[in-house]
């Protein structure tokens, strides 16, 4: 009789970013004082397949990336002000000992875009946000 693979628990298929990561310390980031707020910045640090792995979290505007946010007379900079979409988006930048494929990127991506219901890309520590990677949508 041959013999059945041993399932690791919990299953990959129904990991959760909970499961992976937990909360290390959390920040404000960005330019402060006169028309701007700093932005959320979450550090994570969990085991992905038996790696251990640091993941920094920041909310940053859709239009250009920045890590704080304008205020303006109680206005909304952005889509009013600027000619700007509207919107945000987690910038998750990993950090690991080996090098994280591209593959394992996007799984990490895809766990914590089940999470959350704004866009996320994803990028190893090093990379610009222009070399990020978005995560599809409905990809959860």
């Amino acid at each position: 009789m041959p013999r059945l693979p041993i399932k690791a628990s919990p299953c990959p298929e129904r990991l959760r970013w909970g499961d992976v990561f937990s909360v290390s310390e959390r920040r404000k980031v960005g330019h402060c004082g006169g028309k701007t707020l700093p932005a959320d910045q979450i550090i994570w640090w969990g085991i992905f397949e038996k790696r251990r792995i640091r993941v920094v979290s920041t909310v940053r505007l859709i239009m250009g990336g920045l890590a704080h946010f304008s205020v303006n007379s109680g206005a909304r900079i952005g889509c009013h002000d600027w000619g700007l979409p509207g919107g945000y988006y987690i910038d998750l930048m990993f950090e690991s000992r080996d090098r994280l494929s591209d593959d394992d990127l996007m799984r990490l991506g895809t766990l914590a875009a089940a999470e959350d219901t704004r866009p996320v890309s994803v990028r190893r520590k090093g990379e610009l946000l222009a070399e990020a990677r978005a995560i599809p949508v409905g990809c959860v």
